[in-house]
């Protein structure tokens, strides 16, 4: 049984401000999907000291970094121990000390105040583009975001059933525990979320009475992507974003093929080795036999590696 005691959770209730919604511009009415993904083996997952603090929220950010990277950038970044730390204090709890586990500072985030501050200033020195609300009991469309970005940011209302429940969370009717923030990266139908460095599925149960917040943010390593290109109308997204802040969809510069093959270097040509191809080619064109044919193709080798 897990020890619940050496896990915490953070997350308060939602504020409800006005935000982006998936629907305004995801294709169709839900875009087609696969029948089941699974970006999360894409990834490992940090627990960010969430079995001291309330730092659920930023966890739950951290650990959608490590995927994306992963999965689109081709290598995995992980953020710190402080940079989660730096997220919760921007969050709402700039008094947050570490030194006092579950004291004044250590207050938990509301998910849409804590990704406001991601798409400011970031986590680790990297900036969401944009984010957008969910409809959490359409499980379709959580699934179409899923299949397209890679993953969402979940908000739950835990009840003590799920501090003995081990792999999958079932809706079972028991005491509440509180709010708690979680990744989620695949699903087999059922969503399956990363909550304290651990794998659990969700069955429809559990999400339809316990989820209260689904958020899906767009990151730079997404705009692109097949799956954005075919799942998102960019005009709708543009325009909503224009609408809602009253500024245009941040632009994002072309990102170098990680660890691609190195790119070849021109030839270096001097004004000696222009005198020596004049004297050299007329020579090396004529025909040769025995070791000066061997002095002529050699020579013939270094013409064409200079690009003569």
């Amino acid at each position: 049984m897990p020890n619940t005691s050496a896990r915490m959770l953070g997350r308060r209730p939602p504020k409800n401000a006005p935000a982006l919604r998936a629907s305004q511009f995801l294709t169709g009415v839900i875009p087609a999907h696969p029948v089941a993904a699974d970006n999360l083996s894409k990834a490992t997952y940090g627990l960010y000291d969430n079995d001291t603090y309330g730092v659920c929220g930023p966890t739950s950010v951290a650990n959608q970094r490590r995927q994306i990277t992963a999965y689109l950038g081709g290598k995995q970044v992980d953020p710190t121990q402080n940079d989660v730390f730096d997220l919760y204090k921007r969050s709402g709890n700039p008094n947050f000390d570490p030194a006092d586990p579950g004291g004044p500072g250590d207050g938990g985030v509301d998910m849409q105040t804590m990704l406001e501050e991601v798409q400011r200033n970031g986590i680790g020195g990297e900036k969401c583009l944009a984010f957008a609300k969910l409809d959490a009991q359409n499980v379709e469309e959580v699934r179409a975001w899923i299949a397209i970005f890679g993953g969402v940011l979940v908000g739950v209302n835990l009840l003590t059933a799920q501090q003995s429940q081990q792999v999958i969370w079932d809706y079972k009717r028991s005491a509440e525990w509180g709010g708690h923030a979680v990744f989620g990266g695949g699903y087999d139908p059922n969503p399956e979320i990363i909550s304290w460095a651990e794998k659990y599925e969700t069955t429809p149960s559990f999400w339809s009475h316990q989820t209260e917040e689904v958020w899906g943010v767009i990151w730079r390593e997404n705009v692109g992507t097949t799956q954005f290109e075919q799942g998102v109308d960019k005009q709708a997204l543009e325009t909503a974003y224009t609408e809602l802040t009253g500024r245009p969809f941040p632009s994002v510069d072309p990102q170098p093929t990680p660890d691609g093959p190195p790119q070849p270097v021109p030839p270096s040509v001097d004004d000696a080795d222009r005198a020596l191809v004049a004297h050299l080619r007329p020579w090396v064109n004529q025909h040769h036999y025995g070791q000066t044919h061997v002095v002529a193709e050699a020579l013939r080798t270094w013409l064409t590696a200079k690009g003569q």
